[in-house]
C-alpha cells in the first residue's frame, strides 16, 4: 500500500497523464460528521474498455510496456475495502475512480503532502487542466490551474517559484 493518500492520488492521476488526458478533477470529501473520507479522480482521457475495467483491480494487469504490474488501482480498492469503505471504477468519456473509507479507521493512511502531489502533476504536464476540490463539513474549497494561468499571463505555471507557491497554497487549503 502507499504511505499516504496523496501518493495514491499521484499514482492514479499519473495514469491520466499517461493517456494524455487534458483535464483531471480530484474531489476530496473529508467529513467528521459522517466519519468519511472519499476521493474521486476523473479525467477526460481515452477511457478504458469493459475488459480493462474488469482487469484493472488485478495487480498483475497493466497496459504499460515499461513494467508488467499495475498497483495504483488495486491498492486504492484494497484500501477502501480495508477501511470499511467502497470503491468504483467507471469509464465513459475518460475514467472515474472513486474510493471512500471510514475516517477513523486505524488502517486509513494520513492525507500526506497533497500540495507536493498537485505541484508534481503540474510539473509533469503544465498544459493539463487540473481541478482540486476539497469539501469538509464546513466548506468547499477549490484550486483550478486554469484560473491560476489567467493570473500568471505569460509566466509558466511550471516555474519553480510558482510550483512552490502551488504546494503551499494547496496545503493551506487542507489545513485551514
Amino acid at each position: 500500500m502507499m504511505q499516504d493518500l496523496a501518493m495514491t492520488i499521484l499514482d492514479i492521476a499519473n495514469n491520466s497523464l499517461a493517456v494524455k488526458a487534458q483535464r483531471i478533477e480530484i474531489e476530496i470529501v473529508d467529513s467528521d460528521a459522517k466519519n468519511l473520507i472519499s476521493i474521486e479522480i476523473k479525467d477526460n482521457g481515452k477511457g478504458m474498455s469493459d475488459d480493462q475495467i474488469a482487469q484493472a483491480i488485478d495487480p498483475f494487469y497493466t497496459t504499460r510496456k515499461t513494467r508488467r504490474i499495475g498497483l495504483g488501482i488495486p491498492f486504492f480498492k484494497d484500501l477502501a475495502d480495508l477501511c470499511e469503505g467502497s470503491f468504483s471504477l467507471k469509464s465513459d468519456h475518460g475514467v472515474q475512480i472513486y474510493a471512500s473509507m471510514r475516517k477513523n479507521h486505524w488502517d486509513r493512511p494520513p492525507m500526506g503532502d497533497l500540495g507536493e502531489t498537485i505541484s508534481t502533476l503540474i510539473q509533469s504536464d503544465p498544459d493539463v487542466h487540473l481541478i482540486l476540490t476539497i469539501t469538509t463539513d464546513a466548506e468547499t474549497k477549490k484550486f483550478d490551474t486554469e484560473e491560476i494561468k489567467v493570473i500568471l499571463e505569460d509566466i509558466s505555471i511550471a516555474e519553480p517559484e510558482i510550483l512552490f507557491w502551488v504546494k503551499q497554497t494547496v496545503n493551506d487549503l487542507i489545513s485551514s
